[in-house]
């Protein structure tokens, strides 16, 4: 299915926020929006991305479709993304899988279906858990200690989710949370200027 209708249009109001298109790998892009200052990409996981939640979490309904079809939906100032089953035809979604993503542009043209990208081909991964540790100092330019914290959570989601730069090895993240972040107090922050970044390789 390359488009979708709603049974009953709606008038788009002004000042909705853009998904921000991401490129995960060649020939794959993913829509994001940021929610408690976390990027999501997938509305069927709750903010750690390991376990089920509701799309109504964050912000979604559900909507009529042509063709008897039902989702999750939500509008961006760029388009809807929408959130169904396996099969491309209902909201109800079950723990059991993955749901399937899309995001279609205001003409009804699907941009995004992580359905098709489960469809295809895929090796076997050769998988391995890296446990990073990040420490940073920040200026924060009249910013809150908060306020830095999340937008350093947000700096290393983006990266995360963006992947490799050309020509580096092809590694890709298959999934990642967070455990925890805190900001330390003003005596305990280390006296150099530069990132403490640790990394330990569990195999």
């Amino acid at each position: 299915m390359t488009y979708w209708s709603e049974l009953s249009p709606r008038e788009h109001p002004s000042g909705l926020p853009r998904a921000t298109p991401r490129q995960l790998h060649s020939g794959e892009t993913r829509y994001t929006f940021v929610h408690d200052d976390l990027e999501i990409d997938d509305p069927s996981l709750d903010l750690s991305g390991r376990h089920f939640a509701s799309p109504r979490e964050y912000g979604f309904s559900i909507r009529g479709f042509l063709g008897g079809k039902t989702a999750w939906a939500r509008d961006f100032a760029n388009g809807t993304m929408l959130v169904v089953n396996a099969d491309g035809q209902s909201h109800v979604l079950s723990p059991r899988g993955p749901a399937r993503v899309l995001f279609v542009a205001r003409d009804g043209t699907v941009l995004q279906d992580s359905g098709l990208a489960s469809r295809a081909p895929q090796r076997a991964p050769d998988v391995a858990t890296v446990r990073l540790t990040l420490t940073a100092t920040v200026d924060l330019q009249g910013e809150s200690p908060e306020a830095a914290r999340a937008l350093l959570m947000r700096m290393v989601d983006r990266a995360v989710l963006a992947g490799a730069l050309p020509g580096e090895p092809d590694v890709r993240v298959l999934e990642h949370g967070f455990e925890g972040s805190t900001v330390l107090p003003a005596d305990s922050s280390p006296s150099s200027t530069h990132t403490d970044f640790s990394q330990l390789l569990d195999l």
